[in-house]
């Protein structure tokens, strides 16, 4: 059976191009603003982003992928779980950001705070995009990489002429706001138009958003602090300029792992509608090879185009970034793998196992990325963040359901006992 459907290539060849673009416009809007500030003020910009990946991650309370599974498996009850919990999620995120943002004016300098402002408003609009969760579930992504397109024109256009007029730093806050606002806009004035869904409220979703999103939001949150204690680590250990070095080649390194991203969620669509659990696990066992392929190719592309890439986009001030940059793209593919591996059990609603899991991954990343910083130095960050993932993709989850995980890994190994029989 082709995990690759017409209908399911089609919306991940869009996802892939809202990534690019989106990807794109986000590395050129950084790198002027890189090239502009200097790695030492970058890293502080840096750090503004990483503390709202934690607000992000805790907002959306672990619910991001069961709001996904719950629009393809029933569409209007999926609507009526994004819509009665929208309310919920401006008050966790309004909570949570507010201190942050009077620390930030406390106690760090104004071009922090005004990235750090920019940064909050953006991903406020980020938490309340449902537009780009329906669409991905209907496979409908054709309309948010339209919208982005437009979006990121746009901003392009108004970034341009504050280069012209050569106005300060701060103002290169503006694009980074739009560049979320304009499709967010977009998108909800296109669904409202032709989608024509009601807007349905009802109180027991938000209580289910905080019961079902409690089993996977340790889970999230776990994510978000192993892929983000290498930047805390760094400048605990170094300095914002080190961090700063490492920001631009993890950006561009593990830039690429859209690809894998768009076709795991585009399969995913078909693979939580499959009742057959052999077929199942057959078609995860391909989508496992597919991001094995993919993430190949970027590693020879970063080794042969890396220096390349760096000196083109960022100056002569970055090179030093160039060493990580394949490292960063190994560990995408661990990434890649992950991530497909979480959402295989995630189907088997292994909700509990996850949030477990997840927490032990971001114990271990504690030490793990203090000893690698500290006799490896900046390099050290990228062998870090790659032998977590590593870990996280594979010894983690082969303790769930009798090694589950572990055999689909290894299909060509198990593929006949599947079909004789799921017990083991």
């Amino acid at each position: 059976m082709s995990i690759l459907s017409k209908k399911i290539l089609t919306n991940s060849l869009w996802m892939m191009l809202e990534k690019i673009i989106s990807m794109f416009g986000l590395i050129f809007v950084m790198s002027y603003v890189a090239k502009y500030v200097g790695p030492a003020n970058f890293g502080k910009i840096a750090l503004a982003t990483t503390i709202f990946a934690f607000v992000q991650t805790l907002t959306w309370f672990g619910n991001q992928e069961i709001l996904f599974k719950r629009v393809s498996k029933n569409i209007l009850s999926g609507l009526k779980f994004l819509y009665s919990t929208q309310n919920l999620r401006k008050l966790i995120f309004t909570v949570l950001s507010v201190p942050i943002l009077v620390w930030l004016y406390a106690y760090t300098d104004q071009l922090t705070f005004i990235f750090g402002l920019a940064t909050a408003l953006a991903t406020f609009i980020l938490v309340q995009d449902i537009y780009v969760i329906y669409n991905n579930a209907v496979l409908k992504s054709y309309i948010n990489t339209i919208v982005n397109v437009v979006g990121l024109g746009i901003a392009f256009a108004i970034r341009w002429l504050m280069v012209f007029f050569e106005l300060p730093a701060e103002y290169l806050a503006i694009p980074i706001v739009l560049v979320t606002l304009i499709p967010y806009v977009a998108k909800r004035y296109y669904f409202n138009i032709y989608d024509k869904a009601p807007a349905i409220k009802s109180r027991a979703y938000t209580k289910y958003y905080l019961v079902a999103g409690s089993a996977l939001v340790l889970s999230t949150l776990s994510i978000a602090l192993y892929v983000q204690i290498t930047s805390l680590m760094l400048v605990k250990l170094t300095s914002t300029y080190e961090l700063g070095l490492y920001s631009v080649a993890s950006s561009i390194g593990m830039a690429w792992g859209f690809v894998n991203q768009s076709i795991i969620t585009s399969v995913m669509s078909k693979i939580y509608r499959e009742k057959n659990d052999v077929l199942a696990y057959s078609m995860f066992a391909k989508l496992n090879l597919l991001v094995l392929g993919i993430s190949l190719c970027a590693i020879i592309g970063f080794t042969l185009l890396g220096h390349l890439i760096i000196q083109l986009l960022y100056g002569e001030a970055y090179l030093a970034s160039v060493p990580l940059l394949v490292v960063m793209a190994i560990a995408g593919m661990f990434s890649g793998l992950g991530t497909a591996t979480a959402r295989l059990i995630i189907r088997e609603e292994g909700y509990s196992y996850i949030s477990k899991k997840m927490l032990c991954v971001a114990l271990c990343s504690v030490p793990i990325s203090y000893f690698c910083i500290q006799y490896f130095g900046l390099m050290g960050a990228a062998y870090s963040i790659a032998l977590i993932e590593l870990l996280s993709a594979t010894l983690f989850n082969y303790f769930y359901k009798n090694g589950i995980t572990f055999k689909v890994h290894f299909w060509f190994l198990y593929r006949s006992k599947f079909k004789n029989s799921l017990e083991f």
